[in-house]
């Protein structure tokens, strides 16, 4: 790396960090009066309200990284525009496109840190800030009494799936259970029946049950059909098993696969894990433009160019979310829907960094 390169990529890591810690010192204080409402009224502690907020920061820095690094480049080219240093290096026979390289790289890099906290210390974090702030919250009161169409993983290598559940009566009906084995890729049998009610021991029995063993090849009825395995009591059927946010790429991928074959909807999770691939690129586009917006220098132009960075980069997630719920109602393929955003921008990134060199 050159001596020229260094000082650009110190600008634009000064730039960029700058812009992050503002974003991040934004949403943390408007988070500030939340937690103080917690903590007044008894919810939570002074140190668990402390804790809630840093189990956020990993949201945030995800959520805004794209945004950082589009505020950074421009910030970075601008100063360098405004100064005559862009002007002087491609008079010497620099491209533009050279001069942007290190940023660029730097970009990669930033984008390697959004997907591993989207994959590993956001998903954590979001799960200590539910559980923090619903602490003390699930009561019987606050579970509903009965639930229709339920699917849940038990603590075992089983799957529920009930027609409708009721927690005060502790019967189901419409019920299927399906039991896989211990690596979990492998249905070993499935047991449906009308009717089933959890009994004081603890488990579930099954009224004029159906086993249909799949490597045996052959069903057998059982007029009570009894396994102390399933132990589930019915409340747990009343409350989320699966929270998308909490998940990494792997729980998403396996719990949709396991939707799948069991008959489940499985498209919320299949959209938030081509969803959680694609978006750490938006920081590399997002970067791009911002790089090549600012590259120009005219007098006065530097807030226009702000504005329209910045539409820009909440344009990138107006246009990811239309895309998320175009597939979420199955009018596009997940996979799809999660990287047109990045494929658009991606075109207009190419053009507006081939005009910067003119």
């Amino acid at each position: 790396m050159k001596k020229i390169d260094r000082y650009i990529v110190m600008k634009f890591i000064k730039a960029v960090l700058l812009s992050l810690v503002a974003f991040v010192g934004i949403f943390i204080l408007a988070q500030i009066f939340k937690v103080i409402n917690y903590v007044t009224s008894g919810r939570l502690t002074m140190l668990e309200g402390a804790k809630y907020m840093g189990a956020g920061i990993p949201n945030i820095i995800v959520q805004i990284a794209p945004l950082a690094a589009l505020l950074g480049g421009l910030i970075t080219s601008n100063k360098m525009a405004s100064s005559l240093e862009i002007i002087a290096l491609k008079t010497s026979g620099i491209s533009f496109k050279r001069i942007a390289l290190y940023p660029i790289v730097i970009t990669f890099i930033l984008a390697i840190g959004v997907f591993y906290m989207s994959n590993s210390l956001q998903p954590k974090g979001e799960k200590i800030a539910r559980e923090l702030k619903r602490k003390n919250q699930l009561d019987e009161d606050k579970i509903p009494v009965e639930k229709r169409d339920v699917y849940l993983r038990g603590d075992g290598e089983y799957i529920y799936h009930f027609d409708y559940v009721n927690r005060e009566t502790n019967k189901a009906r419409g019920v299927m259970i399906v039991l896989l084995n211990k690596n979990f890729n492998k249905i070993e049998s499935i047991v449906v029946a009308k009717n089933a009610r959890y009994t004081k021991g603890g488990s579930w029995e099954l009224d004029k049950a159906t086993e249909n063993q799949i490597e045996e090849k052959k069903s057998v009825f059982h007029e009570v059909y009894k396994n102390k395995d399933l132990k589930d009591e019915p409340k747990l059927f009343l409350t989320p098993k699966y929270r998308k946010e909490e998940l990494s790429l792997k729980e998403l991928k396996d719990v949709a696969i396991l939707l799948r074959k069991t008959g489940g909807e499985s498209k919320e999770f299949e959209v938030e894990f081509h969803k959680r691939v694609a978006y750490p690129f938006s920081a590399i586009l997002l970067g791009i433009l911002g790089l090549s917006l600012g590259s120009r220098y005219v007098r006065g132009s530097s807030a226009l160019n702000i504005a329209l960075s910045i539409g820009l980069g909440y344009g990138y997630y107006l246009v990811q979310s239309s895309f998320e719920a175009v597939s979420m109602g199955g009018m596009m393929t997940p996979l799809l829907g999660a990287w047109i955003p990045n494929i658009l921008y991606l075109i207009l990134g190419i053009v507006v960094i081939n005009k910067s060199e003119y």
